[in-house]
């Protein structure tokens, strides 16, 4: 796990990385820690995907941790943001930024344990992916990323937010989306059709409505148990 700290003070980094480095020791985990000691350092090196979850004090020298955060947002929308602080007047505004998780300074063993062990849990359920080949060419595709899978011309496709892939001829819809519906975010709504619940707006009587505007028809004896669905997840992941 890539971890970032933007903390001006020392004091309370060295304090954090040392809750950080016992909770990784007492649980078998790697933990790889960078320092920033203000939020201009950080954009500099911030990169997609290159951090995990980021620490991040509010009040910090030049630009703010909310200013540094919004511009994290654009850069890797996926980081995980908990913000350090020591008022909680700032708590609106963070989860407008969607904080993963607010703590107050000095930051309790207790407090660190709890967010580090519901980030770890986070980051292995969404980090899975499917192997697919197409054209001959291995790849592997994040199951976040996948809106929906249906078939089409006794092909079977790999919708996302823009793209689709269509996989090769041999590929049944049933072997691959087997993987898919062995996690709880996936859910069939019909013949040749599974969905995303990640990605689904709402349920209406005779489709489901995707977040990229798509909208696929539902079965109606299915509509009671996706709406369900729809619910539990949108409640655990909330």
């Amino acid at each position: 796990m890539n971890i970032a700290i933007v903390e001006d003070a020392a004091q309370d980094s060295q304090w954090l990385q040392g809750l950080l480095s016992e909770y990784g020791e007492s649980r078998g985990l790697a933990l790889q820690t960078e320092f920033f000691s203000n939020g201009e350092d950080f954009l500099r090196a911030v990169e997609p995907e290159r951090f995990d979850i980021c620490f991040m004090d509010i009040f910090l020298p030049g630009i703010s941790g909310m200013e540094a955060a919004q511009r994290l947002r654009s850069i890797d929308p996926e980081c995980l943001l908990v913000f350090l602080t020591c008022s909680p007047d700032y708590m609106a505004e963070g989860y407008r930024l969607r904080a993963w998780r607010y703590l107050l300074k000095p930051v309790s063993r207790e407090g660190l344990c709890e967010t580090m062990s519901e980030t770890a849990k986070y980051i292995s359920f969404f980090s899975r992916r499917l192997e697919i080949s197409v054209r001959g060419q291995e790849i592997s595709l994040p199951f976040s990323k996948i809106y929906y899978v249906s078939t089409a011309n006794r092909a079977v496709e790999i919708h996302g937010r823009e793209a689709c892939i269509t996989t090769n001829s041999h590929v049944t819809f049933t072997a691959l989306t087997a993987p898919l519906l062995q996690d709880s975010r996936f859910v069939s709504v019909g013949k040749g059709v599974v969905v995303n619940l990640q990605h689904v707006e709402k349920v209406d009587d005779d489709c489901v409505a995707m977040a990229n505007g798509d909208r696929l028809p539902i079965s109606r004896r299915k509509r009671g148990a996706v709406s369900a669905a729809l619910v539990r997840f949108q409640f655990e992941m909330g």
